[in-house]
């Protein structure tokens, strides 16, 4: 027998051989026959198929009716897979921190601001099916192949939305759909200041994308420049890369013209949380490669959207460069935050109660009593004092800080699997800071994205497991 080999188990009539460091669970998990789709890695790529159905459902006028339906549906499915698929699931970092602070915001059920016993029910069914992959995902026998493939369709469904938002100004009113209730609900001059003038004269909203919310279509730029980079360092196939430069451009492109300058920085943060890990792993070629496609496209398309945007776009970001970044994001999103701090934390230290602020409490809330009215959540660190306080602003952060050190470690191994876990663990260590920068700008883990985050994590976890065990058996 081989060192680091443990005796041959017997499974029907197939033999397995585990390395000592993979639980015998998993090998057997893995040698079992397919029990269907619910044990099928497939799963998860259709499933982001879902989420992208029902986030372009809602921009269809004619599922008006059917609105709360299409948006109960990505959680819920979410929920129905926790319950149906079978087996025991992988142990992720994170899962102790954000299951403490999902029972803790359990416990606000009997906080008195809860005044709609439906609209707690609606916010903590959102938030168990928004961690819930982290508990079905890792379930699945998920390989390589699979995990590239959810990768390819966030890609392009990013690179879609930028490509959208784009089109949305260069032809005004075509491709645009209807503005959220949410954003109409603050008023004609709040609605004005989403608005720019464009080289042509005409005023448009800051592009939605595939969105409802004006600048919008920043978010899937983001990612498609993300992703992007993770396919351009990754493929040696010339259509790939050319896919992937593509989309970047695209992605830069749209950005520009949203003019949300929070997520540019973020997006500059992750870049430069990526180049950092491959210089730390000593791959100096793909880090140049890196630096020349991306500032490239950068150089060329700010030029175009200046030319698309018009002075309104030119100005905008100068004024980044006017100020330090930190005095920008102070008076803009900042504040925000420093209000979750200053005010609304020494109000709510244990929560404010459940239902009372975001899609609970526009569907399911009960704003009547004076004494408990109804809250608004900008940015995530809002939402997570609403939920449970300080505990919960202690504990979800620190299974995201736990998520990237994980990751790091994935990104910093040398070891061969024959996949380059190391690069997707660079690429997803690069998401990961950016859906935590992210949290000082929206509720990003009150929505589909959040749910999104917490899929990709575990879709990694178990593709590196299937990775690691079948290069076990073949030494």
């Amino acid at each position: 027998m081989r060192p680091g080999l443990q005796g041959p188990g017997v499974l029907g009539r197939k033999f397995v051989r585990r390395a000592p460091d993979v639980p015998l669970e998993v090998v057997t998990r893995r040698a079992e026959p397919s029990r269907g789709l619910l044990s099928s890695g497939k799963l998860v790529p259709l499933f982001i198929g879902l989420l992208i159905f029902c986030q372009l459902a809602l921009l269809v006028d004619a599922i008006g009716p059917l609105r709360l339906v299409v948006r109960i549906l990505a959680f819920g499915m979410s929920l129905a897979l926790l319950v149906c698929v079978p087996g025991r699931g992988l142990r992720h970092p994170a899962l102790p921190f954000v299951l403490g602070s999902l029972g803790i915001t359990a416990l606000n059920f009997f906080n008195p601001g809860t005044v709609s016993p439906l609209g707690a029910a609606a916010q903590l069914g959102i938030q168990l099916s928004i961690i819930a992959p982290l508990l079905w995902v890792t379930r699945l026998s998920i390989d390589p192949k699979v995990f590239r493939l959810t990768l390819a369709l966030l890609f392009f469904f990013n690179v879609a939305s930028a490509a959208v938002g784009v089109l949305q100004v260069y032809f005004p009113g075509r491709f645009q759909p209807a503005v959220s209730s949410a954003v109409q609900s603050q008023g004609d001059s709040y609605l004005r200041s989403l608005e720019f003038e464009t080289a042509s004269g005409e005023r448009v909203y800051r592009p939605m994308g595939l969105t409802d919310m004006p600048g919008g279509a920043a978010t899937g730029a983001f990612y498609a420049v993300l992703l992007g980079s993770g396919f351009l360092l990754s493929s040696r196939r010339g259509l790939t890369r050319g896919l992937s430069g593509g989309g970047i451009l695209i992605g830069l492109l749209s950005l520009y013209l949203c003019q949300v300058r929070a997520i540019a920085l973020m997006l500059v943060v992750c870049l430069a949380a990526m180049a950092f890990v491959l210089t730390l792993t000593g791959r100096v070629g793909r880090l140049a490669k890196l630096f020349a496609v991306v500032g490239g496209a950068a150089v060329f398309a700010f030029g175009w959207a200046v030319a698309v945007g018009g002075d309104a776009v030119q100005s905008r970001w100068d004024s980044l460069f006017e100020a330090k970044p930190e005095d920008v994001y102070r008076n803009n999103r900042g504040r925000f935050l420093e209000g979750t701090f200053e005010h609304l934390l020494p109000e709510y230290p244990l929560g404010a109660g459940l239902g009372r602020y975001g899609m609970p409490n526009a569907y399911f809330g009960d704003n009547s009593d004076p004494a408990y009215p109804g809250l608004w959540a900008e940015i995530q660190w809002t939402a997570w004092v609403y939920d449970g306080g300080a505990l919960v602003m202690v504990l979800y952060p620190l299974g995201l800080l736990a998520t990237m050190a994980w990751v790091l470690r994935i990104a910093r191994r040398r070891e061969d699997l024959g996949e380059e876990f190391w690069l997707w663990g660079s690429v997803i260590f690069a998401y990961n800071l950016g859906a935590l920068a992210l949290t000082f700008s929206y509720p990003f883990f009150m929505s589909q994205v959040g749910m999104e985050f917490w899929l990709l994590n575990a879709a990694l976890l178990g593709a590196w497991t299937h990775a690691k065990t079948l290069h076990a058996h073949r030494r």
